[in-house]
């Protein structure tokens, strides 16, 4: 039995999945965190192979901060990108494609959650204030279709950000599933 997969005239597709994102303060001694949460991405395919992607992900963890006379050790941290931009379908097959996308825009980065009460600024433990910052993201896609309809992706990305003075150079990693819909007339 033949199985019909993939034709890549869809208009639409829609993506949503977990989120992964090693986050990188760059301030002081370079605090690291895990954080995790979700992506979404809806990309409006012009042809088969460019489309325009919007794109939000939103990571939540805690991240270490040097010993402070607040006795603040692992504050919790949240980061909320908006991404735009092209993507480009590089590899196309009945069962798979590899896409390349190149995002910019904005992320609201909260620094502040677990010690809010206390009065104290993100900026005296290292971490920088919460803020709207510069946002990119670069990266490949891989999807597996499942039926002409369904895939799963895993996305690969750098997403390099600037709150404050410097660039973080973070890395980010999502999987979950895409809807596709429409048609591109011809």
């Amino acid at each position: 039995m033949s199985v019909t997969l993939a034709d890549y005239n869809n208009r639409w597709d829609a993506f949503g999945g977990y989120g992964y994102a090693r986050f990188n303060t760059t301030i002081g001694h370079a605090s690291k965190g895990n954080l995790m949460g979700f992506k979404a991405q809806v990309t409006g395919w012009i042809t088969p192979v460019v489309g325009l992607t919007a794109s939000t992900g939103n990571y939540y963890g805690n991240v270490g901060v040097p010993a402070n006379a607040f006795n603040i050790t692992n504050p919790a941290i949240s980061e909320h990108l908006f991404l735009f931009g092209p993507t480009f379908r590089l590899l196309r097959d009945p069962k798979y494609t590899v896409d390349y996308h190149f995002l910019l825009g904005g992320t609201y980065g909260i620094f502040d959650t677990s010690f809010k009460s206390a009065g104290v600024e993100p900026n005296v433990l290292n971490l920088p204030n919460n803020q709207l910052a510069f946002a990119l993201a670069t990266g490949v896609s891989f999807d597996y279709n499942i039926k002409p309809n369904w895939s799963a992706r895993a996305i690969i990305d750098f997403e390099p950000t600037r709150y404050g003075l410097a660039f973080q150079k973070d890395v980010a990693a999502s999987i979950g599933v895409v809807y596709k819909w429409g048609a591109i007339k011809k």
